[in-house]
């Protein structure tokens, strides 16, 4: 195998789908010689590129091998491997977590584009919010890798892919035949305790490659009122060779889930003795939700340098929500509570044709292809109360297609300079009947997006290498097209223009590090409606931020790693309150150390991880604050025989912080009535204040709602190897 690449590359062997982006620059002579799957010469092995940036300082491939090391209770805990990419947990288990990236608030995804196997997880038009991206259905022993992007740059990537992209890339077969494990944890001392059983197989035939994967779980948490999230999740695959020269795969995933939720508690009322900090205002929130789908997935090499993709994908959607964010503020009796309904089919497609080709000392690498996905929706929003519809507030049917057609061209002149020149052009057509607000009608949009960047290699010795990066390019998130018919309308594509300068070295062959300074201006920001439980949108904005990434192997059994990023988030037209942008992250930080060592008979293995978010506007006039966090995990393992030993730590010092928080106007029970003259002295606690009234009467309390973060909470699991 001729590969002439710098020391960035970690080259693993797998039975993996290639990385089609992760190429190295200059050298290769043809697909074969990157390990392409499928060419008998190579036995069907694949070479991962695994930490080789795509074109972008900022972007690059993460095996299982590293989240291995990390606590995971879920495969949110997996996507915490993304540099500067903070979760946090989001009014019950069963919910979509809240999404930080790039200065970005990006609640449930609106721009962070997150996939499985090429299949979009965010759901457009959602009734929660656009964006929705719910990665609850993913039983997290099945990811294999995970497929990181940051900014518009990428000619391949569409919607929602604006601060950034995360595939999850699913095992085509287990390193076991079968196994069986069983968990159990809790917070000492709170809540109830969780368990979890998940069965996998992986058997062994000559003819195709079978993998199952079986999980059932519930989980409670801390909370006073348990969350009760029962679920279930199913992943099959079969893949075959038809020929030499391709594979064909068939992935089937199952989930369904229920919970309680506890609810965003006010600060108020927490700090006032009205509930504890574990409590509910409200035990009837929560929800359930299910998701079915269906992906074929091809691949084929027509010839040494070329290569196909293609791939199909259906799915089937319910989602129930019960919330109450505002409490007694609309209706003093029954409460604020409303159920958001979404019941859909999205289907679709993708299609890649990859070319190399040399022109004397100049290589060519040529990709093309489309997409194609399309939503039946069915959305309902209620007002509820315990449960119990009361008046239906809104009911439509939205019927939405988004096309995409891309093509790059990756010019390598010499070994140490490549240049990506492409673009991509994408298309919305949508109809809505919504006969309960006559917002309805059909309407289209197009947008073109063009895309550059350029990596040069001016130090490629064994003991330091060092690239560089300009990266520039347009993209776009899609807004709810329901929208498009509102007063004033909303435009159904929002464009987005990146900027990113960015350098990546490896020194001694132990030490890697990157930096990379970037600029992002987006046409319209998506904003939190508290009362409705959604999220619309405002005017323009800008983001500017600096990430810094370091990674070292101490030893050949201990490893380090710290990322830290800077942000400064703006609206760009808004002067009077100082261009303040509401819930922006500033300031995010993550780390740890990961071991794996022989110890005795069996292997070891260990990580102490922390991650955390500084302080930031809870509110656009920097009023209210959202208070930061820093919180530290523990993993532990042992590997014996056919048996292996977990230990879990969430929160390892119990420390006491907020999760989920957002800035809302509520009233709670025994509080003035809306419209009466507010009692002098009348305050909202000590960091709220009282809610804009013109003739000084009450309208609330303006508050920092959150979910109170996990304490210490501990996980077992025991796994059993049937080979």
């Amino acid at each position: 195998m001729r590969l002439h690449a710098s020391g960035l590359l970690l080259l693993f062997a797998s039975r993996a789908t290639f990385a089609h982006e992760a190429l190295p620059d200059g050298g290769i002579e043809s697909l074969a010689d990157a390990g392409v799957p499928g060419l008998p010469q190579h036995d069907y092995s694949t070479v991962v590129l695994a930490r080789r940036p795509i074109s972008a300082a900022s972007s690059f491939s993460v095996r299982d091998r590293d989240f291995q090391l990390r606590p995971v209770g879920s495969v949110q805990d997996i996507l915490r491997v993304t540099p500067g990419l903070v979760l946090v947990q989001h009014s019950g288990g069963g919910k979509a977590n809240q999404y930080f990236l790039r200065g970005f608030d990006a609640d449930h995804g609106t721009d962070l584009a997150l996939s499985i196997d090429g299949v979009p997880i965010n759901m457009v038009s959602h009734a929660h919010g656009q964006g929705f991206a719910d990665t609850n259905f993913v039983i997290p022993e099945v990811i294999e890798r995970v497929e990181l992007t940051k900014g518009p740059y990428f000619a391949s990537q569409g919607d929602f892919a604006t601060a950034g992209t995360v595939n999850l890339v699913s095992r085509e077969s287990f390193e076991h035949t079968a196994s069986l494990g069983v968990g159990f944890g809790g917070s000492p001392g709170r809540g109830q305790p969780s368990a979890r059983v998940l069965i996998t197989a992986s058997p062994k035939l000559d003819s195709f490659r079978a993998t199952f994967a079986a999980e059932l779980g519930q989980s409670n948490g801390p909370f006073d009122s348990p969350d009760r999230w029962n679920r279930f999740k199913l992943y099959n695959r079969l893949s075959i060779d038809p020929t030499p020269r391709s594979t064909l795969s068939l992935i089937e995933m199952s989930y369904g889930g229920d919970w309680r939720g506890s609810g965003q508690l006010p600060a108020r009322a927490v700090e006032s003795g009205q509930v504890s900090r574990f409590g509910t205002l409200d035990p009837s929130e929560g929800g359930s939700s299910a998701r079915h789908q269906l992906a074929l997935i091809w691949v084929a090499h027509p010839d040494e340098r070329s290569q196909v993709d293609a791939l199909l994908y259906v799915a089937t959607y319910r989602f129930n929500l019960y919330s109450n964010f505002t409490l007694f503020l609309n209706d003093p009796l029954a409460g604020d509570e409303i159920e958001q309904v979404d019941r859909r089919t999205l289907y679709g497609g993708r299609v890649s044709y990859r070319l190399i080709r040399n022109a004397g000392p100049i290589r060519f690498d040529t990709r093309l292809g489309a997409d194609l996905r399309a939503d039946d929706i069915h959305a309902e929003l209620w007002h509820t109360a315990q449960r119990k519809p009361l008046t239906n507030l809104r009911s439509n049917d939205v019927h939405e297609q988004l096309g995409g057609a891309f093509i790059n061209e990756e010019v390598s002149f010499w070994s140490w300079a490549r240049l990506n020149v492409g673009g991509r052009f994408d298309l919305i057509n949508y109809a809505v009947d919504d006969p309960t607000t006559e917002l309805s009608g059909t309407g289209s949009a197009v947008q073109f997006s063009p895309k550059a960047s350029l990596v040069v290699t001016p130090l490629q010795r064994e003991a330091a290498q060092l690239e560089l990066y300009v990266n520039w390019g347009h993209g776009f998130h899609s807004n709810d097209v329901r929208g498009a018919f509102a007063t004033p309308a909303v435009s159904p594509l929002t464009r987005a223009i990146g900027e990113e300068v960015g350098a990546r070295a490896r020194l001694f062959g132990r030490w890697d590090l990157a930096a990379a300074g970037w600029l992002l201006d987006l046409a319209d920001e998506t904003v939190w409606v508290g009362d409705e439980g959604t999220t619309a949108v405002n005017g323009p904005t800008r983001r500017y931020g600096l990430e810094l990434e370091t990674r070292l192997e101490i030893t050949s059994w201990l490893a380090a790693d710290l990322d830290v990023t800077f942000t400064h988030s703006q609206f760009s037209t808004d002067g009077s309150n100082g261009g303040g942008l509401a819930l922006a992250p500033k300031e995010t930080w993550s780390g740890g150390l990961s071991a794996r060592h022989v110890l005795g008979p069996g292997l070891a293995r260990g990580g102490v991880r922390f991650f955390g978010i500084g302080d930031r506007p809870a509110t656009d006039d920097g009023a209210l604050v959202a208070p930061g966090f820093t919180q530290v995990d523990l993993h532990l393992g042992y590997r014996i025989w056919k048996l292996d030993l977990a230990v879990d730590i969430e929160n390892l010092f119990n420390a006491s912080f907020r999760s989920a928080q957002f800035a809302t106007v509520s009233r709670l029970r025994n509080e003035p009535a809306i419209g009466s003259v507010a009692p002098a002295g009348l305050t909202c606690g000590s960091k709220g204040r009282l809610a804009a009234s013109p003739n000084g009467t009450f309208q609330g309390c303006e508050d920092v709602d959150y979910t109170p973060a996990y304490p210490f909470t501990v996980r077992a699991t025991a796994t059993l190897f049937f080979d």
